[in-house]
């Protein structure tokens, strides 16, 4: 058709019209390379999406259209959340700020310009977005316009600045957090501390080398700037900065320092932290960095003794995780390239550390994990199957085994098979591991041996929750009296080992007492074993009692300045979560007393210094003597300050000391009138409440949990 024939009436023609003409017969220069590619100075093969940006994993951003942002590139402080090729319109009250931040603020945190390497977002297959894009694949250029409008309809538009903060308040701690940023010497002696002690048990860092490679680059590019007129700092993103300053939080937790002063470090680098997380959008735009920056962040959390506020943040991790397709399987559509390879096994030990997180934090709380559900294999080194698992690898194994089988729901519902088979399948995993792991004799190095402590510790903790069941009250269950013994016996001999194995890592490293899961798993363990009478009736048991509660009674701290106000100074070396704290009063209770009893009504000539294994011998227990509503109580106690569950949960604590530790009657709620020989009977029970009779599980949850 000649142009004759489309040409419009020149006299008709108005500036809005011919606007219009010249806007839509604009046609792509195909003879230059894509805006991604002219980004990086990189050859693009002009295709679209081009090889380049499928192989970064960003093809919805390969694009032939000008950039017209480009000019911006001079301001040295930008979020994450820039769109390309749009420039956000300021609202009066952003402007002010941004022209008080001063450039040497923002030059002393270093220039970071947008993530442009924006990971893919997932959806399932039957979503609109999905359905969509498979009609429309056959035009790339028209598929691109039609996704990105689509975006903001279903909810998914991540070009939205951070929307839980506005722009002026971000500047203002960005100005803030540049006269609060520690020394290189500070940084790199908190990064040495935490890739020695929890990068090996936690895993969190995908690439702990790259991590630190770039970390010289950084610090280098600083020390020039500060010495320099002219700043020629190599920028880093957002996310990068959260990752680095999550880890040096992670890292004071575990230096040796003094209670206060690592709490206060830990807090400030986690704040700042989560400023940069905000500054890159974590929640419209998540990727990689920032999953692990959250991970850390609820590792914070927990082992500052916040596990709920830890536990919900995990939540959102997964979440967001979820997100970008780290549990899916990524297709490699024919790329089996080794850096293709490199990254999909990173996204997959990313969720797994999600899913490791999300499931022991769960099974603490008997809460069912979110990250149930099916995913993707289990990242596992070239030579696991062949030489054996790795640590990190055998905790993804139990932490499969606790998703799939120790759900709340499957383990109340447990038959005795069931619980054997879990059991055994625990078991088996010690087995697996790599030969300078599986025993204490064959461990070659410190490192060897913590975390052959740890895999011990672990998994004797986990087959003793498969055994709980037995605990419970007889109709709570489908097992028989010798299956509840042969369970219970089970349960006591995993949890002394759990004792035992926090106790002999506690010798070599501060691992143990700093973290949150380890100090749960033990202090319970010994918790649990006091209220099954073994305090008493295993005099192993009694010493392991007694140096855990050295152990956690903490050492005197190093240093007596005053922290800030609202991190209290201690003398401790630790301090322990409401419920721990309860749990390590009852621990010293049942060790003094043989039985458990509130700091109330603890009795004259208690013992408060630290415990050891060569304390006093248990006291006999007195007869009893008061009976109040039916209920045995202790000539020497205080009756008006207990309830009536309580007084029964402690004559049948007392009742089944004297009685040598009988598991299976205690746990089994029966009758006083059934209970053995050896049993001091109560002189009336006329008044007492079959109702308030609690087995060694509920009395176990009534000192964690407050229920």
């Amino acid at each position: 058709m000649s142009d004759t024939q489309e040409s419009p009436n020149l006299d008709d023609l108005t500036p809005e019209e011919a606007n219009r003409i010249i806007h839509s017969h604009r046609k792509v220069r195909y003879g230059t390379a894509c805006w991604p590619c002219r980004q990086r100075k990189v050859k693009c093969d002009n295709k679209s999406p081009c090889e380049n940006c499928i192989k970064r994993e960003h093809a919805q951003l390969c694009s032939y259209k000008p950039n017209r942002s480009a000019t911006g590139k001079s301001i040295s402080i930008s979020s994450d959340n820039a769109t390309p090729g749009k420039k956000r319109p300021r609202s009066p009250d952003e402007r002010e700020p941004r022209r008080s931040l001063s450039n040497e603020a923002r030059e002393a945190i270093s220039a970071y310009e947008p993530d442009n390497t924006e990971t893919t977002r997932y959806v399932g297959q039957n979503s609109i977005p999905a359905l969509l894009r498979e009609q429309t694949s056959a035009e790339p250029q028209e598929a691109i316009g039609i996704r990105q409008d689509m975006r903001s309809l279903l909810g998914l538009d991540n070009s939205a600045p951070f929307p839980l903060m506005s722009s002026r308040h971000l500047d203002r701690l960005t100005s803030d957090i540049s006269s609060e940023l520690p020394s290189d010497r500070e940084v790199m002696k908190l990064f040495r501390t935490y890739k020695e002690i929890p990068q090996p048990f936690w895993g969190f860092v995908i690439d702990i080398d790259d991590l630190e490679s770039r970390l010289m680059v950084y610090l280098e590019d600083r020390a020039k700037n500060a010495r320099a007129s002219t700043k020629s700092t190599k920028p880093v993103s957002a996310s990068w900065l959260s990752i680095l300053f999550a880890v040096l939080a992670v890292g004071s937790q575990y230096h040796d320092s003094p209670y206060h002063v690592r709490t206060r470090d830990s807090q400030k680098y986690i704040q700042i932290s989560f400023h940069f997380l905000r500054l890159g959008n974590f929640l419209l735009r998540p990727n990689l960095d920032s999953i692990q920056a959250l991970l850390m962040t609820s590792f914070v959390l927990l082992n500052d003794m916040k596990a709920e506020a830890s536990w919900a943040l995990l939540g959102l991790t997964c979440r967001l995780a979820q997100s970008l397709g780290l549990h899916r399987t990524q297709p490699l559509d024919g790329r089996h390239t080794p850096d293709a390879a490199r990254k999909e096994m990173a996204r997959r030990k990313l969720w797994w550390t999600c899913l490791w997180h999300d499931t022991l934090t769960s099974l603490s709380f008997d809460r069912s994990p979110m990250t149930n559900i099916p995913c993707c294999p289990i990242p596992l080194s070239p030579i696991a199957n062949a030489e054996g698992w790795a640590y990190l690898e055998a905790m993804y194994q139990l932490c499969q085994i606790i998703s799939q089988r120790l759900g709340p729901d499957s383990l109340a519902n447990s038959t005795y098979a069931q619980i054997i088979e879990n059991c055994d399948a625990v078991e088996s995993i010690r087995d697996k591991l790599l030969v300078q792991l599986r025993s204490k004799e064959a461990c070659k190095s410190a490192m060897d041996r913590l975390q052959h402590f740890a895999i011990r510790l672990h998994t004797s903790f986990i087959i003793s929750v498969c055994c709980r069941p037995a605990l419970m009250r007889r109709d709570s269950n489908r097992l028989e009296s010798p299956q509840k013994k042969f369970l219970a016996d089970r349960c006591k001999a995993n949890l002394t080992e759990t004792v035992r194995m926090f106790l002999a890592m506690h010798q070599l490293s501060v691992i143990p007492t700093r973290s949150w899961a380890f100090t749960y798993h033990g202090l319970s363990s010994a918790v649990l074993l006091g209220i099954l009478g073994e305090t008493k009736a295993d005099p192993e048991v009694r010493q392991l009692q007694g140096d855990l509660i050295s152990a956690l009674s903490a050492t005197a701290a190093k240093e007596q300045t005053s922290p800030l106000p609202h991190i209290h100074k201690s003398n401790l070396d630790i301090e322990l979560s409401g419920p721990l704290s309860r749990a390590l009063e009852a621990l010293k209770n049942i060790y003094d007393h043989g039985s458990v009893v509130g700091p109330q009504v603890k009795r004259e000539g208690s013992i408060s210094v630290p415990a050891s294994g060569t304390r006093t011998p248990l006291p006999q227990m007195q007869p009893a003597a008061l009976l109040t509503n039916g209920m045995m109580v202790p000539p020497d106690r205080s009756v008006s300050t207990l309830d009536p569950h309580q007084n029964a949960a402690l004559a049948m604590t007392e009742l089944q000391q004297q009685s040598g530790g009988s598991v299976a009657d205690f746990s089994a709620g029966v009758p006083f009138s059934q209970m053995p020989p050896g049993a001091q009977p109560l002189p009336d029970m006329a008044g007492f409440d079959p109702a308030s009779y609690m087995s060694p599980m509920d009395l176990y949850d009534s000192i964690f949990w407050g229920e």
